[in-house]
């Protein structure tokens, strides 16, 4: 009897030649739900990268515009200039009724090729449809043509307030502009305040000193 249920044990046919169909389905179940789990980490993956890179692009344009707005003051002098019209222009302008927050005019302007120009320059910045940008004139005194290029340095910026302090400690806004607060100088404020709120970093405030510089430039 030990001998016979020894064979009944290690019979081939009691050997299984495959899987159930309940088996197939469980085992394609768990491969779907596996693979939706792997799709959707995945997917925030590549969505979590995008939006890092998207504020990492956000911030170094806010700082590319800090940084040159930065040296356009540092660098301001109290050097009116001549307009294509012949009528002299102010060396500091600011809070008018147009798309122009500031105009001034700086030094320090490069000069690779040694041509026989001015190291001075024109800038003017503006703030148009949600951007702002920095014109820039080829020549500082000019009648007639003076051709200008315009370079746009931060977008999708939902608001901006620019103010000024005199010499005597006053503050006086630039923008957002009214009729009453346009400023018109030959000389120079002590320091500029620049506060911008842009789409998805939300408000950034920085104060500029400007350098000490005589009026008769």
């Amino acid at each position: 009897m030990a001998i016979l249920a020894n064979h009944e044990l290690h019979h081939p046919g009691n050997h299984r030649a495959g899987f159930t169909l309940l088996e197939l389905l469980v085992a394609l179940s768990v491969f779907v739900v596996l693979s939706v789990m792997a799709y959707q980490s995945l997917s925030n993956l590549l969505r979590t990268r995008d939006i890092i890179e998207e504020k990492a692009r956000d911030l170094d344009e806010l700082q590319m515009f800090f940084m040159i707005l930065g040296n356009d003051l540092s660098q301001a002098v109290a050097r009116t200039v001549v307009m294509e019209d012949g009528k002299r222009d102010a060396a500091f302008r600011g809070g008018e009724q147009t798309s122009t927050w500031l105009t001034l005019t700086r030094s320090g302007r490069s000069n690779p090729r040694g041509e026989a120009r001015s190291e001075f320059q024109r800038i003017a910045w503006m703030f148009e449809g949600g951007a702002l940008i920095r014109r820039s004139w080829r020549h500082l005194d000019a009648l007639g043509e003076n051709p200008h290029d315009d370079e746009t340095m931060v977008q999708q910026v939902l608001h901006l307030e620019v103010s000024f302090t005199d010499d005597k400690g006053g503050k006086f806004p630039l923008w957002p502009k009214e009729e009453d607060t346009t400023v018109i100088s030959d000389t120079l404020p002590r320091a500029v305040e620049v506060t911008l709120e842009k789409q998805g970093i939300g408000r950034i405030r920085r104060i500029f000193e400007l350098p000490l510089a005589p009026g008769w430039l």
